[in-house]
Formats: structure tokens, sequence, C-alpha cells
């Protein structure tokens, strides 16, 4: 039987001095997650890193971030961070032929931005397509895309609106015409499902650890791989991880590389797969679609709180709604705001010029109560 969803809250210390809406950027860190990093840091002090150990826990993350994603772990490859992964995928493309382009979203976070734009130089065109409600929207790609379209590149949930997108409806789209579908997922694993029919029109999709995974420490980043792009890709950083055998890969002259996506493995920090598997296992131990289910319950109170204390938030239909609830801020109110909001031990942030509050499972009613009473009587603000 999964234990109550509302007592996850106790296993966040964090909880019991700040009200935290920015695990958008890092993740509250538990109890068991203190816990073994003590417990793995004290081992290493007293005898030395226990690689092998920090190794296999990367391999229960694997197998943990797969089964919250309702995949194959074979599918999953570590990597380091969504710009590595994207940056692989980016090394997959040849010179480009007049007229081949990539589709990005005009403000779309750097690291699914970035390495697209540095295909320019192999010749590509980079169509960025203005967002609409904070976000990309099917029928503004549908204006863009044709047969010389390579790659669509989005996020399914944005960083700075909480917009999430049609994943599937927009990968229908690309794969129509042939191109490749990257999503970087760091903004929807772990605090919203991926649904089979999303996944199922998707290529390469990309996710951090220090987010909704509720490993700050960083370190350790997944990226799932459709079989077919697992034939069609070259692992270009392939290292001894890489291997079919890791531990029997350090040395040539030959080269045996994995069958399974883990052949796109970069090494990883030990410290953090600790980490990661201790995060993780909180997940499970409470259950993926309670998280999800009482994400959306906070999401939907903070939304009408806000609306009824006048602080109207990035109006976005159902199906676009995510754990990230916008507000825009007129020009200049963010830094006092932001400076008061600290000083009532509210925890949130400013991304491209919206109150960002994000929402997990460890926030309650309460957080929000804090938060709309502090809202009620801001600086320097002719809010009401």
């Amino acid at each position: 039987m999964m234990p109550d969803i509302r007592t996850a809250r106790e296993l966040f210390p964090a909880t019991r001095n700040v009200a935290y809406f920015n695990t958008a950027a890092v993740g509250l860190a538990s109890t068991a997650l203190d816990d073994a990093y003590r417990a793995y840091l004290d081992e290493w002090l007293d005898q030395g890193l226990d690689l092998v150990r920090g190794d296999a826990a990367g391999e229960v993350a694997r197998t943990a971030v797969a089964r919250l994603l309702g995949a194959d772990r074979e599918d999953v490859a570590l990597i380091a961070t969504v710009s590595n992964a994207a940056g692989l995928v980016a090394a997959q493309f040849g010179p480009a032929e007049p007229g081949d382009n990539i589709i990005i979203g005009e403000r779309e976070y750097s690291s699914n931005h970035f390495p697209w734009r540095m295909l320019e130089k192999k010749g590509y065109e980079i169509h960025a397509v203005p967002f609409r409600n904070g976000g990309i929207d099917p029928e503004l790609v549908a204006e863009r895309i044709d047969d010389q379209t390579r790659l669509l590149a989005f996020s399914s949930v944005q960083s700075a609106t909480g917009h999430r997108s049609r994943t599937a409806d927009l990968g229908d789209l690309a794969h129509s015409v042939g191109a490749l579908v990257f999503v970087d997922g760091t903004q929807q694993v772990g605090a919203l499902p991926v649904p089979a029919e999303e996944l199922a029109e998707i290529d390469v999709l990309s996710f951090a650890d220090h987010k909704f995974l509720c490993n700050a420490g960083r370190g350790v980043g997944y990226c799932w791989f459709s079989k077919a792009v697992q034939e069609w890709f070259t692992p270009m950083n392939a290292g001894w991880k890489a291997g079919r055998s890791p531990y029997q890969s350090f040395y040539g002259p030959g080269m045996d590389l994995s069958p399974t996506a883990s052949r796109f493995d970069s090494p990883i920090s030990w410290l953090a797969a600790i980490g990661d598997q201790a995060a993780l296992a909180v997940i499970e131990e409470f259950g993926a679609d309670a998280i999800y289910a009482r994400n959306r319950e906070l999401e939907a109170i903070l939304r009408t709180g806000l609306v009824e204390s006048g602080w109207e938030p990035l109006d976005l239909p159902e199906e676009n709604r995510s754990s990230i609830v916008a507000v825009p801020l007129p020009d200049g109110e963010s830094a006092p705001l932001l400076a008061h909001l600290k000083e009532q031990g509210i925890v949130a942030a400013v991304r491209d010029g919206n109150l960002r509050l994000s929402l997990h499972f460890y926030n309650d009613e309460d957080d929000i109560e804090r938060l709309l009473a502090a809202l009620a009587s801001p600086p320097h603000s002719g809010r009401r």
C-alpha cells in the first residue's frame, strides 16, 4: 500500500522553513537523499571511493527512470546534460543541402537552442517559431515545416511559462515529413506523466535529474532513444561507459560497444548517481501517479488563488497546463518582488518576465496561502 502523498512533505526538511516554489530550477533534498550521500561520503573518507557501487547506483537509477517513462531500460542512456544530448544529435547531421532546415521554438531554453544554432555552420536554415500562449504551437509549426525539415526540437514543458506542449501532435507533424523529434523533458519528467502516445512520436527525449527528480547535486541526466535512431546514430562521445562490458573496455585495441542505448552513455558522477538512486526511490515509494495527481491539484488551487488575488497568471488551456504557473510582470517589478517574497520565507523565481511558481508533491495548501498573503501587499506595486 502506497503511503499518503501528503506525508511526503515530512521527508523534505526545507518545507519547515520556506514555502518553496522553485523546483523548476532545483528540487528540494529529502532525508533519504541526505542519508545516502552521508553514508557514501563516510565510506569514501574511511575506505576510499567505491566507484563500482556508484556505477551500480546509476544502473538502478536508469531502471527507475525507464519505469517512470513506461519504457525499456535498454533504451535509456546516462548523459551529463540536455545540451550534451542535443549536441550528440546535432553531430549526426552532415553538411546541409540547399533548403535543409531545423525548427525550434523562438524562446526555447538555451540547452535546446544553442546546439541547433550551431548547425547553421553546416548550412542548415534555423526556423524559430514564435511562441503562442508561452509555448510552441502545432498550427504555427505546420506553417513552417516542409519536406526539407530535418529536425523539430522543443521542450515538452516550457521553462519560463509552464506551457505544456502538444507533444504527440508536434511529433506527428515532424514525422509526416521524415524529420527527427528532439524533446527536452526536464520540466515534465517526475512532475507529470509522459503518455505512451507522446513517447511514440519522440525520437530523443532528454532530461536532467536536478529538478523534478529531486537531486540538485546534478551530474547524471537521462536520454531515451527510439529504436530507429539507435540504429542510425553514431555514439560520437563513446568511451569506456559505452562498452558492452564497461569494466572490460578501458583499453584497446578492440572496440565492443553496447548493443543497447548505453552505447551513448557518458561517464557519470558516481556521487550524483548515489543521490539519484535515493531520490528516485522516494518517488517510487509514493507512486508516480499519486505525485502527478497531487501536482495537478495544487496547480489548480494556486491558479485559482492567484486570479482571485488579482495576480493574473498566464491563461493556458487545460491541456497546456503543467506544474509551473507563470505570472507576467511589469518591467522593473521582478527584483523588489523576489526580495519581498524572500523576506516572507517564500522561494520563487523570475524567468523571461514572469514570476515563475513551480510546484511539486512536497508543497501543500499552506504554502499557497503563505504566497497569496505575501502577494496581497507587494512592494512598489499598483496591483490590488
